[in-house]
């Protein structure tokens, strides 16, 4: 039998929740709020005339008093005009009003008795009156009637206050007292409506308790459906019911996909294959971000993982596909209790599935892409692009990796020399790539196409071992070379310059140059990282210092040797007051600091003489050379 909308559909079940739980409160204070309108209109209907005729009484109470000078004494010391007062208040004693009376304020602020004309408990002159009630004292304030209402189960008790004025001051307070019995065909209905209310809210809220209880019970179902029995992984059918509800602009996606899985089956039986299946999905997960990532067995031996991103930093998206690849490849995996194998996978990437119309074009774009992966040979990861023209400007991501395959990133040299002799002191290696056409593609048609991505640190290592090569070639040299923020955290790049370090011949000939930038955004353990590596022996370089940022501190911090200020400001102090002084500062800074000083770009002999003569320890240029591909 085929499920109900609501069962299909459980945010139906959600909404049909939140409209029964808003009808239980607007009903639950809907009861009060109407007995309180029954109330009050209850009170208007039985107050409209006594108000009216003990405003009248009141009005002849004044007249009466007009004549007189100080209404207070003069009632006290006139018995007739007492009697007069009180017959004004006994016409308006019924079954109902059993008290009026006329008060006063003494000096000490108490309440007393001038007139009272009830049939009981009658209170003899100058009595105290006890006032418990605040609204009492606000009559002298206001100056107009108060009604004063108490509620009580079987009536409704009213006390009404009427200012005496004399001289646009309170002097007498004129108060009667009434009970109101409440109607009984009122009260009834009242009760018959709280009984139809409470009613109604049972048989809601038993409603709401299954509604409760099914939904519960199709979730159950429901996520038993979306699990992958032999991984625990979510299924496919989670991927068909949710991917409608994926925000594209919110991850990466991957197809990830086991090498030579048939050979396994074929060669160690389907069981050894299931094993080997559960440990990749394990190994998988355990390389994903728990609360962020999710992983899809798609099929078979494809699993897909959605890897959460933001589209100006995917560094830390890329290190989770890396940390697959990696770990995969130094993991063993089970086939039985005592044998193990090598498993690798091949993963395709599709960086923007924002520029798809739909989920499942932006997956096909990784299925390419890992097709590719494959067919380069498998354990890899291939990133999607479709630009397949040739760019003048940048190289594509597909270009650089081939030429990483195909060894033809290599490394120009440009010389460092001693201000003042013009000694060759040190050479910074510069990257170079060489297209398929023999066309040598500089770094600002490289590194903006992979900053951020697992390539930039594979070119990296690939500087690194061109520039250890060189020094073991030539002991006498010194080479500088380039690392960028996400470098120095790495620890791959990292082991690799631990094991350089182990020969100080190598440590102390190879100056790191680190871009002093805001893209530190772990500074403690960049930090901490950067004297690890100084105390091996390398020399730190901070380069293109004065570009923006510019943090003294961090130069001291992390006891850098070098600074190299940047050539864009080093080209403007022949004519700049501004740039000159930048310079002059930092020049100022590093000898007090104990910091050696690169100029860069110094191109023309006037440049020269500017930074020799403020005290410039090293100058970098085409002045002294251009970059060359031999040294």
């Amino acid at each position: 039998m085929k499920n109900t909308l609501f069962l299909r559909k459980p945010l139906y079940l959600i909404i049909l929740t939140a409209a029964i739980s808003t009808l239980l409160v607007a009903l639950f204070f809907g009861t009060s709020k109407l007995e309180k309108e029954f109330g009050e209109k209850m009170v208007d209907i039985s107050t409209s005339d006594i108000i009216s005729i003990s405003n009248n009484s009141a009005r002849s109470i004044q007249n009466l008093l007009d004549k007189h000078n100080d209404y207070i004494s003069d009632i006290l010391m006139d018995e007739a005009l007492q009697k007069n007062i009180e017959k004004n208040l006994e016409v308006l004693l019924t079954e109902n009003i059993k008290y009026a009376y006329v008060l006063y304020k003494d000096e000490k602020n108490l309440f007393r008795f001038l007139v009272d004309a009830s049939k009981e408990d009658k209170a003899f002159v100058n009595q105290k009156f006890d006032v418990a009630n605040p609204q009492w004292l606000e009559l002298y304030k206001k100056k107009k009637p108060i009604l004063i209402k108490q509620f009580f189960l079987k009536e409704l008790s009213i006390t009404y206050l009427i200012p005496i004025i004399q001289n646009n001051e309170v002097k007498l307070v004129m108060a009667i007292d009434f009970a109101v019995k409440k109607v009984k065909e009122i009260s009834s209905m009242i009760d018959l409506v709280k009984k139809a209310i409470l009613f109604i809210i049972i048989i809601i809220a038993i409603f709401l308790l299954i509604l409760i209880i099914q939904t519960i019970k199709y979730y159950l179902v429901k996520k038993s459906s979306f699990i992958d029995k032999l991984t625990n992984l979510y299924n496919r059918n989670f991927l068909q019911e949710s991917q409608s509800f994926i925000n594209l602009n919110e991850y990466i996606i991957a197809a990830v996909d086991i090498d030579y899985f048939k050979k396994i089956n074929d060669t160690y039986g389907h069981d050894a294959g299931d094993k080997v299946l559960k440990q990749v999905a394990q190994t998988i997960l355990n390389c994903t971000r728990k609360k962020e990532d999710i992983v899809v067995r798609y099929g078979g031996e494809e699993f897909l993982v959605l890897v959460r991103t933001k589209r100006d930093d995917q560094v830390k998206s890329l290190n989770v596909l890396e940390r697959i690849i990696e770990t995969m490849r130094v993991e063993k995996f089970s086939i039985s209790d005592k044998d193990q194998i090598d498993v690798t996978v091949s993963i395709g990437v599709n960086l923007s599935p924002d520029k798809s119309r739909k989920f499942s074009e932006a997956f096909k774009l990784a299925d390419i892409a890992l097709y590719n992966a494959k067919n380069k040979g498998r354990d890899r990861i291939e990133i999607y692009s479709d630009d397949k023209s040739t760019n003048e400007t940048y190289m594509t991501i597909n270009d650089i990796r081939e030429a990483i395959d195909e060894n033809r990133v290599t490394c120009y040299y440009q010389k460092i020399v001693d201000t003042k002799t013009q000694e060759v002191t040190h050479y910074e290696a510069l990257l170079r790539i060489i297209s398929k056409d023999g066309a040598v593609m500089l770094p600002h048609m490289i590194l903006p196409v992979v900053k951020g991505t697992f390539i930039s640190r594979n070119i990296t290592k690939e500087v690194m071992r061109i520039c250890y090569e060189k020094l073991v070639e030539n002991p006498n040299i010194k080479i500088n070379m380039n690392l960028n923020p996400q470098d120095i955290m790495n620890e791959s790049i990292l082991n690799i310059l631990k094991e350089y370090g182990k020969d100080t011949t190598i440590s102390n000939r190879l100056g790191l140059e680190v871009i002093e930038s805001e893209e530190i955004v772990n500074y403690e353990q960049s930090k901490k990282n950067l004297l690890e590596l100084k105390e091996l022996g390398y020399k730190i370089f901070i380069d293109d210092f004065g570009s923006g940022y510019s943090n003294f501190i961090y130069l001291t911090e992390i006891q850098s040797d070098y600074i190299k200020i940047d050539g864009n400001i080093i080209k403007k102090i022949m004519y700049d007051e501004i740039s000159y002084l930048v310079v002059k500062n930092i020049v100022n800074f590093a000898k007090e600091a104990n910091i050696k000083i690169v100029a860069e770009y110094v191109s023309n002999e006037d440049i020269y003489y500017r930074i020799k003569v403020l005290g410039i320890d090293y100058s970098q240029g085409y002045l002294f050379s251009v970059p060359s591909k031999d040294l």
